[in-house]
């Protein structure tokens, strides 16, 4: 047992962004289930049983009932808000080009990827990560202009959006982990080793970019050449605080401690507090980073901005284009030409 255990943390040594030990099995109901059961155990019983409403200790415990099915409710629009992705929109890629693979992701999860080969035969290479709730096939235009670049293009749709499956216990833990994972396997699934790495987030995307290249590690350590930021996310408080109902609800710690726990039972390795979960503490990367932030940002504001420039001014090249929105359905020129001069001067 003991030396299935150094083989199975030897296969992981090599990783350093995420978290990689599989949830374990609870030996009991949770709680929270317990007293869902039991609710509506009681309300079942009173519909079929007609004598129990002639009880005292009845109508007691369907009093007690009430704060505690409120309180469960809270608790999970908190948990679905956070841990449950949204209804999957799928949105198909155009250009026939692209080859499908699998790979093992989070927990040795069956996955796919997709890769775009350079008709250059170039061994330079650009990973593209989309955005939250959100699709490859939403940024496949980007994509193609970066293959147009002489670029290969790898890609996927990330855990629980698009075709990929995930969609329950989510966490940006697992969506880290099998984009490290995806690159550790990456030379053996397109036949070659990239001598160039670079890495391409969109919003939620530009939160697991500067995360991986901050902490790079196996072959794509010494082949990282930079990354670029698009209008990207850089604090997952305010990530939770949007995505929950009514945002005075993050001054509570009962909802802290709700997060807190659902993380550590789902990562029993975490390795990243809430608190932590932000820049500077979530990474700076130290490799060339390369900013295109939306004037507008009408999906993040102006918050997840002001705390990049507060943190990375210092070492990343920034652009603000005024007509360009966040949203990767719409692509514009001044986009195209500040990544083209970019990634031509980094050659």
């Amino acid at each position: 047992m003991n030396y299935l255990n150094q083989n199975k943390k030897s296969e992981v040594s090599k990783f350093r962004a995420a978290v990689y030990e599989k949830t374990p099995k609870p030996l009991l109901l949770s709680k929270p289930k317990i007293l869902t059961a039991l609710i509506i155990l009681q309300i079942i019983s009173i519909i079929i049983f007609p004598v129990w409403r002639t009880y005292r200790i009845t109508w007691f415990l369907l009093g007690i009932s009430i704060p505690i099915s409120g309180w469960l409710f809270m608790r999970w629009r908190i948990y679905s808000s956070v841990f449950i992705t949204p209804p999957r929109t799928v949105t198909k890629l155009t250009d026939n080009r692209w080859k499908t693979f699998n790979f093992k992701g989070w927990g040795k999860e069956n996955l796919k990827a997709q890769f775009l080969e350079s008709e250059t035969k170039s061994k330079d290479v650009i990973l593209y990560l989309h955005g939250y709730n959100s699709t490859l096939g939403r940024g496949e235009s980007r994509c193609q202009h970066m293959n147009s670049m002489g670029l290969n293009v790898l890609s996927l749709d990330q855990r629980g959006f698009g075709e990929q499956k995930g969609k329950y216990e989510w966490t940006i833990l697992k969506v880290v982990a099998d984009i490290e994972l995806l690159l550790a396997q990456t030379p053996e699934i397109i036949g070659f080793k990239p001598e160039k790495l670079w890495i391409y987030g969109h919003s939620m995307g530009g939160f697991l970019t500067i995360r991986l290249s901050s902490f790079s590690s196996d072959w794509w350590g010494d082949s990282l050449k930079g990354v670029i930021l698009e209008s990207p996310a850089t604090s997952f408080p305010l990530i939770i605080e949007k995505k929950l109902p009514g945002r005075a609800i993050m001054a509570n710690p009962w909802v802290r401690h709700i997060l807190r726990r659902e993380y550590q039972r789902i990562h029993p390795d975490l390795n990243v507090g809430y608190s932590n979960a932000q820049i500077p503490f979530w990474g700076v990367p130290k490799v060339p980073i390369l900013v295109i932030q939306a004037e507008q940002d009408e999906t993040l504001g102006i918050e997840h901005f002001n705390l990049l420039k507060e943190h990375f001014s210092d070492i990343a090249e920034i652009h603000i284009v005024s007509d360009m929105p966040h949203t990767s359905r719409v692509d514009v020129l001044k986009r195209r030409e500040i990544l083209e001069n970019w990634i031509n001067n980094k050659k």
